[in-house]
């Protein structure tokens, strides 16, 4: 098998150079650097696996001895572990035919991958679906793992054709006489995909964390995505950095997308987590739409949560024109905490066609508390309490009359004081104004008498209570 000598990619996951790519031999060391390896010189297994590049095997490991080429999938047996130990995977057109397919899939019920670099290179822009859809890891009903991999480049041609196909991750799992199957996709890099950065479908649930994913927008050939969790999967979506999500066409692209419900012909997604994630120039960075064939939101509680993400859009770029922050068409989706900025989701900039929080909600019809009651000790700031209007299904609705009151009653709530900085710091109030995107008021309070307080937040038309517990200062240390 010949061997490649390809750097390592950069810390932020530059992609590499065509140059790089050939070794930085130029294109006429393109045939002796990238051969392919026969059955002898990898993995063989008579039923399903198959590995055509140098391995070490461990147990059940595989360690890539150097860096390959292939013309067809990698072919992971049941249970086993990839290492790529940094070397790259490159899947190039078989002489007289095109790749198909994924770069690496499974054979049975898991595989495990790791420290592994794969790209396509050189494709033909012949369009694909179904098994043979163009993907770097593809998961078929199957529990495993993602970690420090970076994948590149999964596309056909050089990604501005209208192939609707090329998604760095793929998890899927349609079957439902299967178990269910988890999935943690965990700290790699994705760039120049075609269509999706990770697609989670059906009975599955992810963990997708600490990833970076990069888009190629504005673009007017595919309305990509950078994460999608829909038809029945669930999971979390947490501490990524993903960006770049932007369609110039007639729709939309999009950070993260959660669908399903009939509006998309399969079960909806429920309880998905998506928390401190970064989401910079997408379409609409969280994007939830789960509904009925008429789009209206279902009647079930959908009750995903997207809370401490930062959102940012510089400006307009997608054709459409629709942008938002967060759009939500879903029933009782908590949504809060979250940090909304720049001239591509701010309501003014376009008037009915931008937006920091887009929410599909009926008339106010109550306040609610969204944190669990709190416990602080005397003398301290307490953790966040904080408050929403909603809808009559939970959704979040911002009120005609903004303005709350705060008081408190019971045995801790002489000296009780409210803040609106976590240290309780700044000067106390006594009101709160929900005039917001996220119809949020966030507050702290410190009291200077141990036991139970209830807090009260309300005015003519509305009221909530919630009791919290006030314990005794803690004494010094020696």
């Amino acid at each position: 098998m010949g061997t490649l000598a390809l750097p390592i990619v950069g810390c932020l996951g530059e992609e590499p150079t065509h140059e790089e790519a050939l070794g930085g031999t130029g294109g006429a060391g393109h045939a002796a650097a990238l051969s392919t390896a026969s059955s002898q010189e990898g993995l063989q297994e008579p039923t399903c696996g198959y590995i055509p590049c140098p391995v070490i095997e461990n147990g059940n490991v595989l360690t890539l001895a150097g860096n390959c080429a292939t013309y067809s999938t990698l072919r992971i047996p049941d249970g086993y572990v990839l290492d790529g130990a940094g070397h790259f995977v490159i899947a190039l057109d078989p002489p007289g035919d095109h790749f198909k397919g994924p770069i690496a899939r499974n054979c049975g019920s898991s595989a495990f991958y790791m420290n592994l670099r794969l790209m396509l290179m050189g494709l033909s822009d012949v369009c694909d679906t179904g098994d043979d859809a163009l993907a770097g890891i593809r998961f078929d009903d199957a529990t495993g793992s993602v970690i420090n991999t970076q994948v590149f480049n999964i596309r056909q041609g050089d990604g501005t054709g209208g192939c609707q196909e090329g998604t760095g991750i793929l998890i899927r799992n349609q079957d439902p006489s299967s178990p269910t199957r988890f999935v943690g996709v965990y700290g790699n890099v994705l760039l120049g995909y075609q269509k999706a950065g990770v697609v989670a479908t059906g009975n599955v649930v992810v963990d997708i964390t600490n990833n970076r994913l990069v888009g190629s927008g504005p673009i007017g050939n595919v309305a990509q995505s950078g994460i999608q969790v829909g038809l029945g999967a669930t999971g979390s979506i947490v501490n990524n950095l993903i960006s770049g999500h932007s369609f110039t066409g007639e729709g939309v692209a999009s950070g993260i997308l959660v669908y399903g419900g009939p509006l998309y012909g399969g079960p909806l997604s429920s309880d998905v987590l998506i928390q401190g994630n970064h989401l910079f120039n997408n379409d609409i960075g969280v994007y939830l739409s789960q509904g009925n064939e008429d789009q209206s939101p279902p009647a079930v509680l959908t009750n995903n949560q997207v809370v401490d993400n930062v959102l940012h859009s510089d400006g307009v770029t997608n054709g459409y024109v629709y942008q938002a922050g967060i759009s939500d068409l879903g029933t009782g989706n908590v949504i809060h905490s979250n940090v909304i900025t720049g001239a591509g989701y701010d309501p003014a900039t376009l008037p009915g066609s931008t937006f920091a929080v887009d929410v599909l909600a009926g008339p106010v019809a109550s306040l609610a508390f969204l944190n669990p009651p709190r416990q602080a000790f005397q003398g301290l700031c307490s953790g966040p309490l904080i408050v929403q209007t909603q809808d009559a299904n939970g959704n979040l609705a911002v009120p005609t009359t903004t303005g709350f009151n705060i008081t408190a009653a019971g045995p801790a709530s002489p000296g009780i004081q409210f803040h609106t900085d976590p240290a309780c710091a700044g000067p106390a109030v006594t009101t709160l104004d929900l005039a917001n995107p996220q119809a949020q008021g966030r507050f702290y309070f410190r009291a200077t008498t141990p036991g139970s307080v209830t807090v009260f937040v309300w005015n003519d038309a509305l009221s909530q209570a919630q009791p919290q517990l006030v314990l005794p200062g803690l004494a010094p240390l020696p």
